[in-house]
């Protein structure tokens, strides 16, 4: 299944809403499943790239990312030129990054958002058809205090 998803992208100057395409293995039935889609999805494309850089490092050229001007174009568009390189390399498990995922959706820190209809329990049922758009809002606490 194939997915719109909303990636707020943080430019210099302008912050940016772009749409990507989010490819699912099966439709999720609930708000649960979407999460846990979403994170499998992003998560094995992260450490494919991770895999590529490393054989870089070892010296195998043929994962060198070449960019058409296009391609260039259209990353500036989203507001961020990146060349592959990451900066985390602690491995976690994709058990622990779907509990972690899961578990900040159940503590209100990531909204969840299909064509505008917020979803805020793990059980919320969804009949997704793949025209949607969902949005993932990760929610920022602010602290304080009143004059």
């Amino acid at each position: 299944m194939e997915l719109n998803v909303q990636i707020k992208q943080a430019g210099r100057r302008e912050n940016k809403i772009v749409t990507a395409k989010l490819l699912l293995k099966q439709a999720p039935r609930t708000a649960g499943e979407l999460i846990a889609s979403a994170v499998k999805a992003t998560y094995s494309a992260h450490y494919e790239k991770a895999n590529e850089i490393e054989a870089f490092e070892n010296g195998d050229l043929s994962q060198v990312i070449i960019y058409t001007l296009d391609e260039l174009k259209q990353k500036a568009a989203g507001g961020k030129i990146d060349f592959g390189f990451l900066k985390n390399d602690k491995k976690v498990s994709e058990k622990k990054a779907v509990e972690t995922a899961l578990q900040a959706f159940e503590d209100g820190l990531v909204a969840v958002f299909v064509d505008g209809t917020r979803y805020k329990n793990t059980d919320d049922t969804l009949e997704l058809t793949g025209n949607e758009t969902v949005t993932f809002v990760k929610l920022t606490m602010l602290t304080g205090r009143l004059w």
